[in-house]
């Protein structure tokens, strides 16, 4: 694994963002990728496989954690970390600290905070290189957007009915996972709910105990995003858009990547044998392949 250096970005409302940057081994014209973690992990998920992964590739890269996530500095007396807009708006303010209009490459419900990022960017036109912090609407532009098993714009209500449609078990399996935390205390519980059944042991071990520690508290305000969702349509200038799901994720399902990718007027590449956990399941190359694909493509 390339090293990856660790620092911290300090907001305008003084809370401090855990950030992990990992540096092209040839200089770059390229974009950098700036990794978004969803529900229960932190940018330690993307130093495992993808920043060394692209780091190979010429791309420099910064994985965040979200607030009171990972390694970023914990809030006191809350119960959940942020909203939508909360966490946009941090977004906002690390990426108005990276120097360049990065691609970002958000992940599961960090998609969902992604896409309304894309609706509060400022127009092409206009500037937002003031140091204070955005407002919703000015906030500073991506050179792209690539989601990874991404929440839709319609949020998880209507997964959740598919699901218990098709199979009242896993239904309740996950969601003892994420409403329980039950993967924080099982191995198992984390494989199943995260991972392919084939992952290495050594490797599911590793992962739980990452996933155990960095989540003390939960990232979304669920009733807030339910008042949000659907999000309205993308702004007509839109920045390329990627959608890459996995064909075995028991979190979400192809629909979902289907519903996401029609969003933005794209198709979802949807890997065979990938689990929700596309940057570190077992065969997380394949979705590192296919990113690649679209950003050489692209850029």
């Amino acid at each position: 694994m390339l090293a990856t250096s660790s620092q911290s970005i300090k907001l305008s409302n003084g809370l401090k963002l855990e950030v992990l940057k990992s540096t092209a081994k040839k200089p770059t014209t390229k974009p950098p990728l700036l990794f978004v973690h969803g529900s229960y992990h932190g940018a330690w998920c993307w130093q495992e496989r993808f920043q060394p992964y692209f780091a190979e590739a010429g791309y420099d890269s910064w994985a965040v954690s979200l607030r009171s996530q990972g390694g970023s500095e914990r809030q006191q007396g809350v119960k959940v970390a942020g909203t939508l807009d909360s966490h946009a708006a941090d977004l906002a303010e690390v990426v108005q600290q990276l120097g360049a209009a990065p691609v970002m490459v958000p992940h599961s419900f960090g998609g969902l905070i992604a896409q309304k990022y894309i609706l509060d960017s400022a127009p092409a036109n206009s500037s937002s290189s003031s140091s204070s912090r955005p407002a919703a609407g000015s906030f500073p532009r991506l050179a792209g957007v690539a989601f990874l098993a991404s929440v839709p714009p319609s949020g998880n209500r209507d997964l959740i009915i598919r699901w218990l449609k098709r199979d009242l078990v896993l239904s309740w399996k996950v969601t003892w996972a994420f409403v329980g935390k039950s993967f924080a205390n099982s191995v198992d519980d984390a494989k199943y709910a995260f991972f392919s059944d084939d992952l290495p042991q050594e490797d599911a071990v590793s992962y739980q105990q990452q996933l155990a520690a960095c989540s003390p508290i939960r990232l979304l305000d669920l009733k807030d995003m339910q008042q949000q969702v659907p999000l309205p349509a993308p702004p007509a200038d839109c920045p390329p858009v990627f959608v890459l799901g996995g064909e075995d994720d028991r979190v979400l399902d192809v629909q979902s990547y289907k519903e996401l990718a029609d969003y933005y007027g794209t198709k979802a590449v949807v890997l065979p044998k990938m689990a929700h956990d596309v940057m570190l399941d077992t065969r997380w190359e394949a979705a590192a392949d296919a990113l690649r694909g679209w950003l050489d493509t692209t850029y």
